[in-house]
């Protein structure tokens, strides 16, 4: 099966949750307060990429798309004429006079038109139908435009993004993973702006707030730990605000990063998780994302970052501005003094060892998430001083856009595992807080972003393109996906070799989950002939009747269909399942690839590992139904024993997981 039809069928097996989500994105976007943080449209583009794969069809895309909008629109309505202009104070509507504002005098101007030419415009679309309601709109006129204009939008959306789509089918089965990898980075960079926004205008008031509340127990105690908490978060200091910010980032940074290093050191769950996830962005390769994941790493380069430190610095001097400039070269010089000692210490393998050499060849904390997050952070902390909010929002949004982006671009390409990537963004984030602290306790507001700022920009676009043209092809040589397979004979395999291959299927957050009880050589046919002849079947493909069978409490286990689960971030290769009698439990089986071949005089077969499970159909409410696994692993191996001949049986002792398994698992081959 190609890496196409695993994407699609992972897609189509959970379309329903994806339906879900077109409605939900469409609708929320149109809610005052949480609509500003919502960008539905962006996202059902990319999910509309995704309808000429098969993976969604574009009738329920689009009327989904079109029933959210409306439903959006008619809620916002309702709390407009509820709360009046009360809803103005909620939130960030309260700081967002100049938009309601501008929105007032659309609606003035336009009438009943303004609720169909707002939906086409993005600012206007979360807050105008709540403007109608406040003005008293008639509701029948009211629906009669939100109706045209719901009928209106959903196409001007959802077809573009199906055409981009349908062109993309030309590179065949590469379209799948390409609209994957599109919507995966459209989410995570939504992502990223939503958490400086929530940042700045939630995050950083709640901080303020409990640390205010550590100030008061400051200064009820009045030893040398007391006196530095006063210090440091004396309200009546000129850039109070901003040291309760940089606090905070501390805190959360410095958590984060030694929680992950004690499960790295530990080799915990979160560790087991960077196979999944390696693994599952690995899928998603393709020769155009390779392009753009290639260039946006090169934008973190030493040979941009270097350039643009010392443009900084040299700006720094320039402006006479000595002891700014030593701040920021301290920051990048302990920095990467700090990522490259704890690489040396710990010795962690890259997921693609060949990549690097010398200490470069070790992996945790990455060195591209941290030197990077270090210096635009703390680049943004010095232009931030002194600027308004709009220029704030805006530096600290495209600082977490560039840097998350670039850390993204390790995790696709192989680079780093993601541990690395989150350690090192942790260890970036509590330096710049800690540094941050001592600047901005310590130098005074300069007014640095007037030139500062431009400096950054222009040294980054200019380097960055500069790297970019002269090392992109090299570089895109060098990240090619490397397939990675061990070989055994047969002698070695059921002598011992087998205990090498995993022994329990680990889903994509790094648990143990259902333990593989065969091991196959050979090929998945022999399986789908031998048990076919015992009455297993394929399951059938997902489609939109399947989702709906899901919602039938009239149905038996033969309508409902199997979903598939992932195995360090893969798809299974195979599903069969076998019904038993009365229609309420069936077997389960599924098959993945274990990158092991099998050493013999007719090639180099395979190795397969297979789960076998029991599920029960479950009807909670008698509203929905559902399946459930069963707990015990060893009656259903038992059963497929029975068909299987086994070459060996061997036993893992004492079992791992949570299953109910006494450790014996089944080595046969066939087909191969």
């Amino acid at each position: 099966m190609s890496w196409f039809e695993n994407i699609a069928d992972f897609i189509a097996a959970y379309r329903y949750f994806a339906y879900a989500l077109v409605f939900a994105l469409a609708f929320w976007e149109s809610i005052p307060v949480v609509g500003l943080f919502i960008p539905g449209s962006t996202l059902i583009v990319g999910a509309a990429i995704l309808v000429p794969s098969g993976a969604l069809d574009l009738g329920p895309v689009l009327v989904l798309a079109g029933l959210g909008a409306l439903a959006g629109d008619v809620a916002a309505f309702w709390m407009g004429r509820r709360h009046g202009r009360a809803l103005l104070g909620w939130g960030p509507l309260a700081s967002r006079g100049a938009l309601v504002e501008r929105a007032e005098r659309f609606f003035r101007k336009h009438g009943g038109k303004a609720i169909l030419m707002g939906r086409m415009t993005p600012p206007l679309r979360g807050v105008l139908p709540a403007i109608g309601g406040m003005a008293g709109m008639e509701w029948r006129r009211f629906l009669a435009a939100a109706v045209i204009a719901a009928l209106c939008w959903a196409p001007a959306y959802v077809l573009p993004g199906a055409l981009i789509g349908a062109s993309l089918q030309l590179a065949g089965e590469v379209t799948a993973r390409l609209g994957a990898l599109i919507l995966l980075v459209l989410v995570f960079g939504y992502l990223l702006l939503l958490a400086a926004r929530v940042t700045l205008f939630w995050g950083i008031p709640a901080g303020a707030e409990a640390l205010r509340r550590l100030l008061i127990w400051a200064r009820a105690h009045n030893n040398i730990v007391g006196r530095e908490i006063v210090a440091l978060l004396d309200p009546n200091h000129r850039e109070a605000k901003a040291l309760a910010s940089l606090a905070i980032l501390l805190v959360l940074g410095g958590w984060g990063f030694f929680a992950i290093l004690e499960d790295v050191i530990a080799g915990a769950t979160l560790v087991r998780a960077d196979g999944s996830i390696f693994n599952a962005l690995q899928a998603l390769r393709t020769p155009w994302g390779d392009m753009a994941m290639v260039a946006l790493t090169e934008l973190g380069d030493a040979r941009v970052t270097v350039p643009v430190v010392i443009a900084s610095i040299g700006w720094l001097l320039w402006r006479r501005a000595w002891i700014d400039a030593a701040y920021l070269a301290a920051a990048v010089v302990v920095a990467q003094a700090v990522a490259g000692a704890i690489k040396i210490a710990l010795h962690t393998p890259r997921p693609i060892p060949e990549l690097y050499e010398g200490w470069s060849a070790f992996s945790f904390p990455s060195g591209h998430a941290t030197v990077n997050a270090v210096v635009y952070g703390f680049l943004a902390v010095m232009t931030m001083r002194g600027s308004g909010p709009v220029l704030r929002s805006t530096i600290a949004a495209g600082c977490a856009l560039l840097v998350g982006l670039i850390a993204l671009s390790r995790l696709y390409l192989g680079a780093h595992w993601f541990t690395d990537v989150a350690g090192g963004l942790g260890l970036a984030i509590a330096w710049v807080g800690l540094l941050g602290i001592a600047y901005v306790r310590h130098r005074p507001a300069g007014g640095l972003s007037r030139g500062l700022l431009p400096a950054v920009a222009v040294t980054l676009i200019f380097a960055g393109a500069v790297n970019i043209t002269l090392f992109h092809a090299r570089d895109l040589a060098r990240y090619q996906p490397v397939p990675r397979t061990a070989t055994m004979n047969a002698v070695e395999w059921i002598g011992g070799g087998w205990e090498e291959l995993p022994s329990h299927r680990v889903d994509l957050g790094g648990a143990y989950e259902e333990p593989f009880v065969l091991q196959l050589a050979g090929s998945p046919d022999y399986l789908v002939e031998t048990l076919g002849r015992a009455g297993w079947r394929e399951p059938a493909a997902w489609n939109a009747i399947g989702a709906v069978a899901w919602l039938a409490t009239g149905n038996g286990l033969e309508a409902l269909p199997v979903l598939p689960k992932l195995h360090e971030g893969r798809a299974p290769r195979l599903m069969l399942k076998l019904r038993e009698e009365g229609d309420h439990t069936r077997l389960v089986l599924r098959l993945w690839d274990s990158g092991f071949r099998l050493k013999s005089g007719k090639g180099s077969p395979p190795i397969w590992l297979a789960t076998v499970t029991r599920e029960d159909l479950r009807q909670p409410l008698g509203i929905v139904s559902l399946t459930m696994t069963e707990e015990d692993a060893n009656a259903p191996r038992d059963l497929l024993a029975r068909t299987i001949p086994a070459l060996s049986r061997k036993r893992i002792d004492p079992p791992r997981g949570d299953a109910q398994w006494d450790g014996v698992l089944m080595l046969t081959s066939g087909g191969g």
